[in-house]
């Protein structure tokens, strides 16, 4: 259906709205950003992920891409939704960090049957591994090479 084809590209583009605060968590230091920035930032990201809450409840199915299996858009956000939990690790202690699973019952359940997907299954990576990652990233050490090192 070209319409829902239409909307999915916006909703890509929508969702660098979820996505830009989280980079600025991962970068802010280089601005001498700090603890409230960070939560500011993350704050802005939650209420920005409620659109696509909104939006599963509007297509009334398990995916974005219909009841059956995941389509481009879920592909395109999985790997920032992956890593959502991830940030309470990085940053120990700043618990305003932490991903707000009460608003989001319908992106739980989509990320639930996500990591069921052969082709997430494949690359899934825990929680552990994104946040030693990135932790490497806001040290200002970025180790591009963190995988091969486990």
């Amino acid at each position: 259906d070209p319409a829902t084809k239409a909307k999915d590209k916006m909703l890509v583009e929508l969702f660098n709205r979820v996505v830009m605060p989280q980079m600025k968590i991962w970068f802010g230091w280089k601005r001498g950003q700090g603890e409230e920035d960070r939560a500011a930032h993350w704050a802005e990201c939650m209420q920005n992920l409620e659109r696509f809450e909104t939006e599963l409840g509007q297509r009334q199915t398990a995916y974005f891409g219909g009841q059956d299996f995941p389509g481009w858009l879920d592909y395109m956000i999985w790997p920032w939704m992956e890593r959502i939990n991830i940030y309470p690790l990085v940053f120990q202690g700043e618990t305003q960090l932490t991903y707000q699973s009460e608003k989001f019952p319908l992106l739980n359940t989509w990320m639930s049957k996500m990591k069921e997907d052969p082709a997430v299954v494949e690359y899934f990576l825990d929680d552990d591994t994104h946040a030693g990652f990135v932790k490497t990233i806001v040290t200002g050490t970025p180790n591009y090479d963190f995988l091969l090192n486990q």
